[in-house]
């Protein structure tokens, strides 16, 4: 009787340890976007305004000649955390640029206004400094393969935001991107 009721209570335990499911992964912000088209405005809003930093700035994109331009809000309120934030505006255009070259791949080009300013970078420019510094960034039709995207970001988005924050390297990506005054 001993054996029936161990055997029952093992069989039990171990139906439900196989039934329960695993937990779920939390899902980085970026992962639902990867491969995103320049063209899809739902997707690049999302990007704009949960992926890139000082999403919650944004007044609106421009998808126009396939280039991402996003244009920030110019009120005292978003100023203030774009100009008195800890993150400065340099980190925040390396970062929302390197971001936006390996969640829209089709894009030409990648721009941010802020505060009278556009910032743009052509993709051509911008993957190639970013080839030199991350020798495993996926190449041409891989950045739509959600597998091989997932794998990259997962391995080297702190490295981004490292790059992202080092003054030296904010200096010479900002150099390549044209400045151009916009009121």
């Amino acid at each position: 009787m001993k054996k029936l009721v161990t055997f029952l209570v093992l069989t039990i335990v171990l139906l439900v340890g196989c039934t329960t499911e695993a937990p779920k992964k939390e899902k980085a912000t970026w992962e639902p976007f990867i491969g995103t088209y320049v063209g899809d405005h739902m997707k690049v809003s999302k990007i704009a305004n949960t992926v890139f930093m000082h999403g919650d700035t944004v007044d609106h994109f421009d998808l126009r000649g396939e280039v991402l331009r996003v244009i920030y809000r110019n009120d005292n309120e978003a100023l203030n955390i774009w100009f008195s934030s800890s993150t400065s505006k340099e980190k925040a255009l390396v970062y929302n640029a390197m971001m936006g070259a390996i969640l829209v791949p089709n894009a030409q080009g990648y721009g941010f206004e802020i505060d009278g300013e556009l910032y743009e970078i052509p993709r051509d420019e911008l993957i190639t400094e970013m080839e030199s510094l991350l020798p495993t960034l996926p190449h041409g039709n891989d950045f739509f393969e959600e597998k091989i995207v997932e794998e990259f970001l997962t391995k080297h988005e702190q490295t981004i935001q490292q790059y992202a924050v080092d003054p030296s390297y904010q200096s010479k990506l900002m150099k390549k991107f044209s400045i151009t005054k916009t009121s």
